[in-house]
């Protein structure tokens, strides 16, 4: 009997079991967990659209290699061109007769500033005149002995004059021929010297304009003239004022070309370089630079500054530049070797690696990781991950960087 109760509920912890068993098959308790399903990594390439393409602006540029250089920063001021400079001041004593141009005025070479009624002028011309006329007479009189002394080789030879009068009519000849030269060379000088007094010059029509008068002896009126294209920077004189020689009256200075003059460290010595580059940038003009050359390095130093003076010649055709302006100044300088170099635009930036975009058709680029070494104002070096000869995405390269990484979030 006990051995049936131990039977019949073996049988009914079994039949449990089995059951057990076939409920569980439904949701597979006892199957081993599947292995999880790998991310798909992120593509590196980005494919524009023809739309975007056209509206993102993208340019390209070759990387190559270039003897690099990098830039040696220093102050300055903006001063005058010296070269183009003029301190003018009459030649002869007298008086303004009138100012025709004003402070600021741009003006053309060969132009009249100023009308100087001069007394060494009405005396230059005096004396030209008297040349002149003494020129004359002393053509004639070499005229008249030449004719003589033809007369006189007839009678000699026919036997009615002696040989002593032949002589004498020679050397008559010679002495008017000489003060031909004489009379010449005086005429010459006093119309040099009238030159300088007087020149005319091109005049603007302006309430102060004057018309000089033809050169006769009593005229007295001369005129300073620009020495070149400039600007006029101050007016010393003012008419019906005296004026003596040696007193400046007028300055003209040409601001085309400009001069920096900065102070460069004494290390930075060895490498600078006349011709060498430069660019400059004034607080006055945010964002702009200007692009100038070295004219000259200074044969000693500041010893109180430890510093070199470069001066350096910078173009100013559009007159945005003033003198005493102060200015940064950046030098090139050469680095002795050369690198691969792109674009300084080109290069972006993820989880702070740099990276470029190398351009694989007109709509496709792919993200490149390269190692950068020098970096100058404009340009990059490429030691690592470009070769020599690809294209790579330069301006609004950013837009790649942003539609590159909106494909890895989503």
């Amino acid at each position: 009997m006990k051995t049936r109760r131990i039977l019949m509920l073996g049988g009914a912890l079994g039949g449990v079991g089995l059951g057990g068993y076939w409920l569980g098959g439904g949701f597979s308790v006892d199957a081993p967990p599947a292995p999880p399903t790998a991310p798909t990594p992120p593509s590196n390439e980005v494919e524009l659209t023809p739309e975007a393409a056209r509206n993102f602006g993208l340019t390209t540029a070759v990387a190559e290699r270039r003897p690099l250089t990098r830039f040696i920063r220093a102050t300055g001021t903006i001063g005058f061109n010296e070269l183009r400079l003029a301190h003018m001041t009459p030649l002869a004593r007298g008086r303004v007769q009138a100012v025709e141009v004003a402070v600021g005025d741009r003006v053309t070479a060969g132009q009249r500033l100023m009308v100087l009624d001069a007394l060494e002028l009405a005396e230059a011309r005096y004396n030209l005149a008297t040349a002149g006329a003494g020129l004359r007479q002393a053509e004639a009189e070499a005229s008249t002995a030449r004719n003589a002394l033809s007369r006189a080789q007839d009678l000699v030879r026919g036997g009615a004059m002696a040989q002593s009068e032949l002589e004498r009519r020679r050397a008559d000849l010679a002495r008017a021929e000489a003060a031909i030269q004489t009379r010449s060379v005086e005429a010459e000088h006093w119309r040099e010297m009238l030159a300088r007094y007087s020149p005319t010059g091109v005049s603007r029509p302006g309430p102060d304009t004057v018309s000089l008068p033809g050169e006769t002896p009593l005229d007295a009126l001369g005129a300073i003239l620009a020495p070149f294209a400039g600007t006029v920077m101050a007016i010393g004189a003012t008419p019906g004022e005296q004026v003596e020689p040696g007193r400046e009256i007028i300055t003209l200075a040409d601001l085309s070309v400009l001069w920096v003059q900065a102070e460069v460290p004494e290390l930075e010595l060895v490498a600078l370089r006349a011709d060498a580059r430069v660019l400059v940038t004034a607080p006055a003009f945010p964002g702009q630079s200007f692009e100038g050359r070295v004219a000259r390095i200074a044969d000693q130093l500041d010893a109180r500054a430890g510093t070199v003076r470069v001066r350096c010649e910078l173009p100013n055709p559009d007159g945005l530049l003033r003198v005493n302006m102060f200015a940064s100044v950046e030098i090139e300088a050469p680095l002795g070797r050369e690198g691969l170099i792109v674009p300084d635009a080109a290069v972006q930036s993820i989880e702070n690696r740099p990276i470029v975009f190398v351009v694989l058709s007109e709509r496709r680029f792919i993200r490149r990781d390269v190692t950068l070494g020098q970096r100058q104002r404009g340009w990059a070096e490429i030691i690592a991950g470009l070769e020599p000869g690809e294209v790579v995405a330069v301006n609004a390269s950013f837009r790649l960087k942003s539609v590159l990484l909106r494909a890895t979030e989503e």
